[in-house]
């Protein structure tokens, strides 16, 4: 993360208002237009230049004293509407947290690693051939006729891992917003999980259903490095990028922990705005920050912004995941939409030391969030007419109370496949 990255939000970009931004700030604007494979963002932006992502009205500079940006935004004359410092993002799973536990607190680095490899290899069930997920059963999956067809659903993470023996025949588009790193690669595993659950089909080995839009058009954008960070930068350059290639859903298995009564960032409202008005939507986890019964807290960035449906996580007893973040900011933005499996969820992972075989069990709203982005490939299939407003909608009308359970833990419901 840069230090002093500063992400700028225009109410104009035309050249008159980049013009005023190029004086103002002493920098060269570059339109995001013009970036490609071999001319990518993070390349570009320095002290001198800055990058405008021209579907979002964002501009992106580095080193600006914060008060010349202040004074732009109370300057009649300027198209500085809102700016805010970069922030970190991670992966919204129980490993995040694990990793939080290995870098500070070091004399528990033994039940760490004892925690984490109970993780890696909790015992996989092997099922009859054609059975489904828990997950995929609690939506309601098995009578369904709709695969997410022709439909384009971007998983924004770690990358993917495109020598899975699942995906192969796949044809699977992709890009990286970080540098050094690739997309079709994922050390991690976090993105190729994520991706299994929203648009895998069958386990190779049992045949056994775990994904949902198992015919959707996969695309990748890297925006989590292969340790799991990210920044507002990359993954704003890679919804800017989503949008412009026309992608419909974008899922944003990432958090960044919010404050009690902390309003939702403008910058990513916007955004979201800017993507539906696109007819793309955003679909993100709540956050992986609660000790429940005793201390939920509040929906993470971004998915507190009311432009990006948030995503609360469920077991499979039907009851709220002690780590699922709720809507109890509610009142300056923050709340719940849906709910979503989200714990022991199985999908795809790299092949590596620490799990065996080409699957894992993981837990999170990371988990949640893309059975919600699946589901959402299969709405878009069965209602070709509707945009993506009205999908939304039509998500949340048909999510299905779970009693017992607090709309400020699962909003509108569990999601449910219209049959």
């Amino acid at each position: 993360m840069v230090k002093n990255r500063y992400i700028v939000l225009l109410d104009s970009q035309n050249e008159k208002s980049i013009r005023n931004v190029e004086k103002g700030f002493s920098v060269s604007v570059t339109s995001s237009e013009y970036l490609s494979k071999d001319n990518r963002s993070f390349n570009i932006i320095d002290n001198n230049n800055a990058v405008l992502y021209k579907n979002l009205g964002v501009v992106v500079v580095d080193d600006v004293d914060e008060e010349q940006l202040t004074r732009s935004i109370a300057d009649s004359k300027s198209p500085v509407i809102y700016f805010e410092k970069e922030r970190e993002f991670f992966p919204a799973d129980e490993f995040t947290f694990i990793d939080d536990l290995k870098t500070n607190v070091d004399q528990l680095k033994n039940k760490i690693l004892e925690l984490e490899n109970y993780i890696r290899r909790k015992p996989i069930p092997k099922p009859a051939v054609t059975d489904l997920e828990w997950g995929l059963k609690a939506i309601g999956m098995g009578e369904t006729q709709f695969s997410g067809k022709g439909i384009d659903v971007c998983i924004l993470d770690t990358g993917f891992d495109v020598s899975h023996p699942d995906f192969v025949d796949r044809i699977v588009e992709g890009k990286s917003f970080i540098e050094g790193e690739e997309w079709d690669k994922d050390p991690n595993g976090h993105g190729t999980h994520c991706a299994g659950i929203a648009c895998g089909n069958v386990r190779n080995d049992t045949g056994k259903r775990y994904g949902i839009a198992k015919d959707s058009n996969l695309k990748i954008g890297k925006v989590l490095s292969n340790n799991g960070k990210g920044t507002t930068s990359s993954i704003i350059d890679a919804i800017d990028w989503a949008i412009t290639k026309k992608f419909r859903i974008i899922s944003l298995s990432l958090a960044s922990p919010v404050k009690l009564n902390e309003k939702p960032s403008v910058l990513f409202e916007t955004v979201g705005i800017r993507a539906l008005d696109s007819n793309c939507l955003i679909i993100a986890a709540a956050g992986n920050d609660s000790k429940r019964p005793a201390l939920p807290v509040p929906v993470s960035a971004p998915a507190n912004s009311l432009s990006i449906m948030a995503v609360a996580a469920i077991d499979n007893q039907m009851r709220i995941a002690r780590f699922s973040n709720a809507g109890i900011n509610a009142a300056t933005g923050g709340n719940v939409n849906v709910c979503a499996p989200g714990v022991d969820v199985l999908s795809s992972y790299p092949k590596k030391s620490g799990n065996s075989g080409n699957y894992v069990l993981l837990s999170g709203t990371s988990m949640a969030t893309p059975h919600v982005s699946g589901l959402a490939a299969l709405y878009m299939e069965q209602f070709p007419d509707l945009n993506t407003r009205e999908i939304w909608e039509l998500l949340e009308s048909k999510a299905k109370p779970i009693e017992n359970l607090k709309y400020r833990d699962i909003g509108k419901g569990l999601i449910q496949v219209i049959q």
